[in-house]
């Protein structure tokens, strides 16, 4: 098999042209196109099953009877989700009243909050003045 019938191939399965099509129109048997498109990553229906990473757009493969991955690498999904921070669907959002200046505030994550800011819990732990500006 030359590189040009190679490359051919290469381009066909891209196409998602079949193996016995493929070896027609390259004059070739089609089980030799068959176990070269296996060694090389091209079989079946796999080169259609792939998806692109949210963050990058790097090809990321779909890996049968998984749950298909939706980015590349962890840097990629963190760096998305910093960026689109309005897309998170927060449940764990809690309401509370500040315990020093008397101030509602809700908090995330954390049901067990007492006080709206660091300055309030200085002033209420320790005495001294209040000076809560937020």
């Amino acid at each position: 098999m030359t590189e040009s019938q190679k490359e051919q191939i290469v381009a066909m399965r891209g196409q998602g042209i079949g193996y016995v099509k493929i070896g027609q129109a390259l004059g070739i048997s089609n089980n030799t196109v068959r176990s070269f498109c296996r060694r090389n990553g091209l079989e079946g229906s796999r080169i259609k099953d792939t998806i692109t990473c949210k963050q990058c757009g790097k090809k990321i493969k779909i890996i049968p009877k998984r749950k298909p991955k939706k980015f590349c690498s962890d840097t990629c999904r963190t760096a998305w989700w910093n960026s689109h921070l309005e897309c998170a669907t927060k449940k764990a959002v809690y309401q509370f009243t500040c315990l020093c200046c008397g101030k509602a505030f809700e908090a995330y994550g954390n049901q067990n909050r007492k006080y709206c800011c660091h300055k309030c819990y200085i002033a209420d732990r320790f005495g001294g003045e209040h000076a809560c500006h937020e």
